[in-house]
């Protein structure tokens, strides 16, 4: 009974401490690689009528919203697309992920993908190969 309660100890002692020191020294050593992103600029008159746009540098269109600027219909929409889940996992769905292996198993090729939007945000911050690296990459990037 004693050895038992020991390793008990040991166990609860290594997932309550030592495993949340170590993913915070991971996350040190492998910080998340945010650019500045540069948003596309528009010349206004002097009401703020626009007037003239000019996409980035890269060429592409962004330009700053907030969440409260969206449209709740698009914010559903997207998630019952997307990740219908979203509101009931960490960032990383694992029924989704075993089902989308057990998929590509059966078949040989991807049918479906077990990404979360979260998941989906940590690919374009750090893009990866489609590979089970790249897809173990993109997991450590989600939960940073």
């Amino acid at each position: 009974m004693k050895k038992w309660l020991r390793r008990t100890g040991i166990t609860l002692v290594l997932l309550v401490i030592i495993l949340p020191l170590a993913f915070l020294a991971a996350d040190k050593i492998w910080p998340l690689p945010i650019k500045q992103i540069e948003m596309a600029r528009t010349v206004v008159a002097a009401d703020g009528t626009p007037l003239w746009r000019f996409a980035d540098k890269e060429g592409i269109w962004r330009f700053p919203v907030t969440l409260e600027e969206v449209s709740p219909d698009f914010i559903e929409a997207l998630l019952t697309y997307e990740d219908r889940h979203f509101y009931r996992h960490p960032g990383v769905n694992p029924f989704s992920l075993v089902r989308a292996a057990g998929q590509f198993v059966s078949s040989g090729r991807i049918v479906s993908g077990g990404s979360t939007i979260s998941m989906q945000v940590a690919r374009l911050i750090d893009s990866h190969e489609r590979t089970l690296g790249g897809k173990l990459k993109q997991l450590w990037r989600t939960a940073q």
